[in-house]
């Protein structure tokens, strides 16, 4: 049997309605670096994506060892939005461990994003004790920040 292993993540891919509004948050609002757009079509592209005739501009942003892929469907425009809650299948998250979680909701509500709540108090686990908070970013896209616990001082 040939070798069939998983040997990294390479990207995490999402889908935007305004290319241009979600690289300015990207890059402005968590500091990410940007790589130039691409336009791609053809076949290759149809069969990737499994939509007929795409063509699509595909941007990588590059930040907190992350590589996030922003796909803009040029063709064919789709008007369908994905709205689902924490609790419904399907519903999914990137994550990122921040030194300021209160500073850091402060700085995605100034751009005119929101924060399902205000950072709360993990009650158990491994993170117990440290700070989470969901947030919802272009096209709501729903970005998780975590704060680590304060470290314990020993007596």
């Amino acid at each position: 049997m040939q070798s069939c292993n998983i040997i990294k993540a390479n990207h995490i891919g999402f889908t935007v309605s305004d290319p241009d509004k979600a690289v300015a948050f990207f890059r402005d609002v968590l500091g990410f670096s940007i790589a130039p757009t691409v336009r791609q079509s053809g076949r290759a592209v149809e069969k990737i994506t499994g939509v007929p005739n795409a063509e699509i501009e595909i941007t990588f942003v590059f930040g907190a060892g992350y590589c996030i892929e922003l796909l803009h469907f040029v063709y064919p425009v789709s008007d369908r939005c994905i709205d689902l809650r924490a609790c419904d299948v399907g519903f999914a998250h990137i994550a990122f461990e921040v030194d300021n979680i209160d500073a850091m909701v402060g700085k995605v509500e100034a751009a005119g994003y929101r924060a399902f709540s205000r950072p709360q108090i993990v009650p158990a686990g491994p993170r117990k004790g440290g700070k989470t908070v969901y947030t919802r970013g272009p096209d709501g896209i729903v970005i998780e920040f975590q704060q680590a616990a304060p470290l314990q001082q020993s007596l």
